[in-house]
């Protein structure tokens, strides 16, 4: 699937997807998703949650053809969690919020570096409360969040096993810390707080163009790791 990396063509891909929506944005835009694969709990992967990441959003809507085909295993894709930012190409959301800062972390804190607003309480913004409500519900066994532009594979909880595997797969290397301080982040959250695995896809820089083959062979494993018998 070829995609162009503008924001406002990613975002026109991501509505003409027709899938369910899962709540809106601050200005309005639906935040939508679908599951894949049969019942039990899902693995959910999403991307967007900061719009200058559009390769985030790209490399799973490159996915969707080959879960429509075969899911390994049950998952919950939401392409585009900030639809406001990537229709702009910015990270934050449309009211400048770091929406990967709004999380209700133990961690979680009011104060912030420029450009890393928290919003002014966990979940005060709709883009977040809509995918808590979605964990909520589904109870995902674990969470992939794709983003951009390290070239790692981070992880939170206990998910190291399975990061080693995705960075075999992909070739980028397996970090437990991104190299800085995450107060109120989804992987503080679930991994830190409640003991969910949750991988944090870097990609690399750049278009997705340039990487695309590593970016599906990650995500690839990253759904056969949770198919493998028990060892």
């Amino acid at each position: 699937m070829s995609l162009p990396s503008s924001g406002s063509k990613l975002l026109a891909a991501v509505d003409a997807l027709g899938f369910e929506t899962l709540g809106s944005s601050f200005l309005g835009r639906p935040i939508v998703g679908r599951r894949f694969g049969g019942d039990g709990r899902p693995v959910l992967m999403f991307g967007g949650i900061h719009g200058d990441e559009p390769s985030s959003v790209e490399v799973l809507l490159d996915r969707i053809a080959t879960l429509d085909a075969d899911a390994p295993v049950p998952v919950w894709l939401i392409p585009a969690l900030n639809p406001d930012g990537l229709l702009e190409t910015r990270k934050n959301s449309a009211r400048d919020v770091d929406l990967n800062r709004n999380f209700p972390a133990h961690s979680w804190t009011a104060g912030y570096a420029p450009g890393y607003f928290p919003g002014t309480g966990p979940l005060s913004e709709p883009e977040t409360r809509a995918l808590a409500n979605l964990i909520a519900e589904e109870r995902p066994r674990a969470v992939v969040a794709v983003h951009a532009p390290f070239a790692c594979v981070n992880y939170d909880g206990p998910a190291a096993d399975w990061a080693a595997a995705v960075a075999a797969a992909c070739g980028w290397p397996a970090r437990a810390h991104i190299g800085y301080p995450t107060p109120g982040s989804l992987g503080s959250w679930l991994g830190l707080d409640q003991g969910l695995p949750v991988l944090t896809l870097e990609l690399p820089p750049g278009e997705a163009s340039g990487f695309r083959a590593q970016a599906a062979a990650g995500l690839v494993a990253a759904l056969d790791f949770f198919r493998r018998p028990p060892s």
